[in-house]
């Protein structure tokens, strides 16, 4: 997932593994705090007391080369459903590989969990762990033009809703299954180059 953002290939080794390291460190913590506060509550359940409202559209899940599943806007703060971008994942997924690789959860249970942790990180006062390593993209004698690394923060996020619901794996699992899944789709014949998953938050 670092390598293929657009600047998180710019860090040395060292630097990516450090990265990643704390994103899925900062992914956890986060969940486990949560979870102290809320220890029988459901993705939805939480998101409720945070007055987040869960908001399913029919939409086309479609945006350039992004296939949605779910976003969180921040103003105001709510979460957003694909229903079309979900469907077919859920279709392909069933129940046996459901199960294998989201033990107890579901697909939408995964992605609300996901766009939860976007919604702590950005009512809290830390910095933003896009932001934590920021390679030089630019860079003339003492002056440097550096980004973020919006990765960072969909492996956080992944690793959020892993350790908050249990899961087996990491959910950037789905892509994988999402990939089959999508390309399938009637109307979606010939697509290629495109990336499933929760659009960048």
């Amino acid at each position: 997932m670092l390598r293929a953002d657009p600047h998180g290939w710019r860090l040395d080794h060292a630097a990516q593994l450090a990265a990643v390291s704390d994103a899925l460190a900062d992914g956890t913590a986060t969940a486990r705090d949560l979870r102290k506060r809320f220890p029988v509550l459901t993705p939805q359940e939480v998101a409720r007391e945070f007055q987040v409202p869960i908001e399913t559209t029919d939409d086309d899940p479609m945006v350039g080369s992004i296939w949605r599943f779910a976003e969180y806007r921040p103003r105001p703060p709510r979460i957003m459903l694909y229903d079309r971008g979900i469907a077919p994942l859920e279709r392909k997924l069933g129940n046996v590989l459901a199960k294998r690789l989201l033990g107890q959860a579901t697909p939408r249970d995964v992605f609300v969990a996901h766009e939860l942790y976007h919604h702590t990180e950005a009512i809290r006062s830390e910095v933003p762990i896009a932001r934590r390593y920021q390679p030089t993209l630019f860079r003339i004698g003492n002056w440097r033009w550096r980004s973020g690394v919006a990765a960072l923060a969909e492996i956080a996020a992944g690793a959020f809703a892993q350790s908050l619901l249990d899961l087996p794996r990491h959910p950037r699992v789905l892509d994988f299954v999402a990939v089959d899944a999508i390309s399938i789709l009637p109307s979606q014949a010939g697509l290629s180059g495109f990336e499933p998953g929760t659009s960048p938050s």
